[in-house]
């Protein structure tokens, strides 16, 4: 017993990062042994497993042995453009194939499969997906991993290639004859905004109406439908999910031009249980696509105010709203579109606006109507200090709170570059003084690109009672008029605070 405790003191004195070396270059295996000794090697363990961007071939035994596995292959949390991480991204790809067809004929209890390697995206042209290693291996083809998981219930494939895994029409088609319990699934592409004027590198082509439609035929469990940037996919498919699967409760639509307004309303109409609605209208880019929509008898645009009235008539049980109007050439959801989903949809707990145009009388209303609201995200969309004043007021239980300036947009090739973010944001110290008066039980703030925002304001978040500032978890400033010193008296008194982002701020005042 004395060895025992000699041992866990001996390991509790070395520093925490030193023990993340050492954990790891241990293989799945071997962390899932450290498991079993005690809580303190269990954490460390797991998060070990969490940081690892690729399973090694020698850990490909361990999937076997469990019942309801999930496979992951996340490459977000890598930064670029380092080479030995480009190296370790490329390993990454290079082992898919190999362990989904190892899994497929070892797990046959495979509940979820997540692909989804953002920071690749970033990259295609010239990077990971050029590397020859990846032209030469053979494709592996997806149709013969539905043949034999056939339990699986939650799919996504996001920034996959086609040529890697032989993605298309008939491998969809396949998942949704061989996949009956499929209750989750997301496809597409997401980030890469430099690519947003490249059609090739920016849309989604690996699924087209015709295998979505069978996936809507068959898969009746269907709950969540995550699509984006598909350019092949039409309203003719929605439509089909809107009819068959009734029972959708996450309805996540990420520009596909395609997509006319008609159908967006068929799924409001039908999938009364809706809780989650993502939806980022598209931006047109040739003029077949207009000639796509008008000839529906419908507007251009995805999401005007026959869109919003709908959902606010058939969602009563929506939860979380998030609408984004980014990149597009000109403002579509107005402010009545949104006061009448806020007098239809009074449960809403999240919601998050990005870039719209959106009056001052709109937040007070949201003030009044959806009480229950916990996490407000606003990025250029019209909040004021009045606003804010008046949502912090009405909204008692608000828990996590952002606010962000106009982004930084890509330039269009041979464009003028981007004038300097000097007068962004329009949330003054005032706002600041008006959430530490009403907000307490504020867990997370955030404040980006809003040169308003100086030392006042930080002091008078400083200056609220404890008991508000002791629950503070997260804060972050980037781009704001505040120095290190102003900070530092708000961080004296938050001794709870667990994640803390501080980037552009003046060294001195």
């Amino acid at each position: 017993m004395h060895s025992r405790s000699l041992c866990r003191t001996q390991m509790s004195a070395v520093p925490d990062h030193l023990m993340e070396v050492v954990f790891g270059q241990l293989r799945v295996s071997d962390c899932a042994a450290c498991c079993c000794v005690s809580l303190e090697l269990k954490a460390l363990a797991q998060g070990t497993l969490s940081r690892r961007a690729a399973v090694c071939q020698d850990d490909l035994p361990l999937l076997a042995s469990l019942q309801g596995p999930q496979l992951q292959a996340n490459t977000d949390t890598v930064p670029l453009p380092d080479a030995d991480t480009m190296a370790g991204i490329i390993r990454t790809i290079q082992y898919l194939p190999q362990g989904l067809q190892y899994v497929a004929h070892h797990c046959k209890h495979l509940e979820e499969l997540s692909l989804r390697l953002s920071q690749v995206a970033s990259s295609k042209r010239g990077g990971a997906w050029d590397h020859p290693s990846l032209h030469k291996r053979p494709h592996f083809k997806l149709s013969q991993f539905w043949s034999h998981c056939t339990s699986l219930q939650s799919l996504t494939l996001v920034n996959v290639p086609s040529r890697l895994l032989g993605m298309d029409d008939s491998s969809f088609q396949a998942l949704a004859a061989q996949c009956p319990r499929l209750q989750h699934l997301c496809i597409g592409f997401e980030g890469s905004d430099e690519s947003i004027y490249q059609a090739d590198d920016y849309y989604c082509s690996v699924i087209s109406d015709a295998a979505l439609i069978e996936i809507a035929h068959n898969c009746h469990q269907l709950r969540s439908v995550e699509l984006l940037r598909c350019n092949q996919i039409t309203g003719q498919a929605i439509g089909q999910i809107a009819r068959m699967c009734p029972g959708l409760v996450n309805f996540k639509l990420h520009n596909c031009p395609k997509v006319s307004e008609r159908a967006i309303v068929q799924v409001f109409e039908r999938c009364h249980e809706l809780e989650v609605i993502d939806i980022v209208p598209a931006r047109w880019h040739a003029a077949q696509d207009l000639l796509l929509w008008q000839t529906d008898g419908w507007g251009r645009w995805q999401l005007g105010f026959h869109a919003l009235f709908t959902m606010a008539a058939n969602c009563p049980n929506l939860r979380e709203l998030t609408i984004s109007e980014e990149h597009l050439e000109e403002a579509v959801v107005d402010s009545l579109g949104i006061s009448t989903v806020l007098e239809g949809c009074r449960q809403l707990t999240k919601v998050a606006f990005t870039q719209l145009d959106i009056a001052e009388n709109v937040f007070e209303r949201m003030a009044r109507k959806t009480t229950q609201l916990q996490v407000l995200q606003m990025q250029d969309s019209g909040l004021t200090d009045l606003a804010l004043a008046a949502v912090v007021k009405g909204c008692q239980q608000l828990a996590y709170l952002s606010m962000q300036g106009p982004p930084l947009r890509p330039a269009r090739p041979g464009s003028d570059p981007h004038p300097p973010l000097s007068a962004a944001g329009t949330v003054t110290d005032a706002g600041l003084k008006a959430v530490a008066a009403h907000c307490s039980m504020l867990k997370g703030l955030s404040i980006t690109r809003n040169a308003c925002i100086t030392d006042k304001g930080v002091a008078s978040l400083a200056a609220a009672p404890a008991v508000v500032l002791q629950q503070l978890q997260e804060f972050a400033l980037d781009a704001v008029q505040c120095t290190w010193e102003g900070v530092q008296l708000l961080l004296k008194r938050c001794p709870g605070l667990q994640k803390l982002n501080l980037y552009g701020l003046h060294p001195c005042l």
